[in-house]
């Protein structure tokens, strides 16, 4: 028993000095937010509750005031937690992380999000996912700071700073403050005892109190709980994804096919008309000549001007609806396509655009992957549900994984709270169904 006792006293004479150094570096971790909190607190309080000070007014106003000032105070605070919060967190977390795996051998992998890539666009501007700038390294800069400031890991990671700041913080400072106190008490005539008292309670704790890190390390500064909403968030991180890369592919589409087709031709046309004012009075037959073939390119570059246009919003689509815009992509089909619709009335734009691209792309792989002969599409409305369904006579065997397209259409439908379903066997046929709950006009 002795042995045992003297070898217990020996560990934690030991581990007082790492204890103080490890209390003292986690309070230096996880005091700022609290300490900025009551700072802007204590001062704003005095600031705002002066305000009203010497008021005169009756109980009915003077309690308004009163609650005013405390909201304004509440703000400030909120606004100073959330300023730290978007500087340090992050900082603050991997610290953290990294003394647990030091001290407690607990190594908590998160992922934070990457920052995406900058596009280079014809017109000379580059594109981050989210806005245009003059430079790559400004685009690189903005996509660098979207991606710190709006990272769910992020967000995570400031909650972490918030509970410590209650839990980790007042546990690992107080072997800190019972020594400090203890030896003011100590100094001070007739507290000796009770400094003596405060300064053992210290340094008995001092081997312990910093492994309060452990357990709330284990809940709040790990990666985010998969949870329906943390599971959400990553679907949505997908998809904002995938469609950031769509929008960034069909903006350089856009701009291609102005820079190299329209405006090729209208430029050739602007100096077939200044060839043509010139030799107007000398040669007209030659003028003639010049006019006529800067109308024909007139067409030309109209034409080119449709389709571009068509491919981003057709007409049809925008003037009769997803019905007549599907029967006008079976018309001009490969293969035979015929066309069912139960569908009363409009659907809401961008979800019967979100449909009819998906049918026109599900259209596009019978041509190109199914071998089909023809082919089927059935638009209906049931249960709150737009539906598009597409069956065809091919091979099938379609797998969202063959680089169809599926996928990236199985993503675009998830925005929009839908659902993509393949049925596909070997030999075929393939049926595949795009649903959209939405409501009709």
């Amino acid at each position: 028993m002795r042995r045992f006792t003297g070898g217990r006293l020996l560990r934690w004479c030991s581990g007082i000095g790492p204890g103080l150094y490890r209390s003292a570096v986690l309070t230096g971790l996880t005091v700022l937010m609290p300490a900025a909190a009551v700072t802007v607190g204590y001062f704003g309080s005095r600031l705002a509750y002066s305000w009203s000070a010497g008021m005169t007014a009756p109980l009915v106003l003077r309690v308004p005031a009163a609650a005013g000032e405390t909201l304004v105070v509440g703000v400030w605070i909120a606004a100073t937690l959330w300023m730290t919060h978007a500087v340090t967190s992050r900082a603050f977390s991997r610290a953290a992380r990294r003394l647990v795996r030091r001290w407690l051998g607990t190594r908590i992998e998160v992922e934070y999000r990457p920052v995406p890539p900058v596009t280079s666009m014809s017109t000379g501007y580059w594109w981050d996912g989210r806005e245009y700038h003059k430079s790559e390294r400004e685009a690189r800069r903005k996509a660098r700071q979207h991606a710190r400031i709006h990272d769910p890991q992020v967000y995570w990671d400031g909650l972490w700073n918030l509970v410590a700041g209650v839990t980790v913080l007042p546990v690992a400072a107080s072997p800190l403050v019972a020594l400090a106190v203890g030896g003011y008490l100590a100094l001070t005539p007739g507290l000796l005892a009770y400094g003596v008292l405060l300064v053992v309670a210290g340094l008995a704790a001092a081997p312990w109190a910093w492994r309060v890190i452990g357990p709330v390390a284990g809940r709040f500064l790990g990666p985010i709980p998969s949870s329906r909403l943390g599971r959400r968030i990553k679907e949505l991180e997908a998809i904002r994804a995938d469609m950031t890369a769509t929008q960034a592919a069909e903006l350089d589409r856009i701009e291609r096919g102005l820079h190299d087709g329209a405006q090729a031709r209208l430029v050739a046309m602007g100096m077939s008309m200044q060839a043509a004012e010139h030799l107007v009075d000398a040669d007209p037959a030659a003028a003639k000549a010049i006019l006529a073939e800067a109308r024909a390119s007139s067409v030309a570059a109209l034409t080119e001007l449709r389709s571009l246009v068509r491919g981003i919003n057709p007409p049809v689509l925008a003037e009769r609806g997803l019905v007549d815009a599907v029967r006008a992509l079976a018309l001009d089909a490969p293969v035979e396509v015929a066309v069912r619709s139960a569908v009363p009335s409009r659907p809401e734009r961008p979800v019967e655009s979100a449909l009819y691209f998906a049918v026109a792309e599900l259209l596009a792989n019978v041509a190109k992957h199914a071998g089909a002969t023809r082919a089927t599409v059935e638009l209906g409305y049931a249960d709150r549900t737009l539906s598009a369904t597409v069956t065809d006579d091919g091979a099938g065997g379609a797998d969202l994984s063959a680089g169809s397209g599926l996928s990236g259409i199985g993503r675009r439908m998830a925005a929009f709270g839908g659902r993509l379903d393949i049925d596909s066997p070997a030999g075929g046929p393939t049926r595949v169904t795009v649903a959209v709950p939405c409501a009709l006009s």
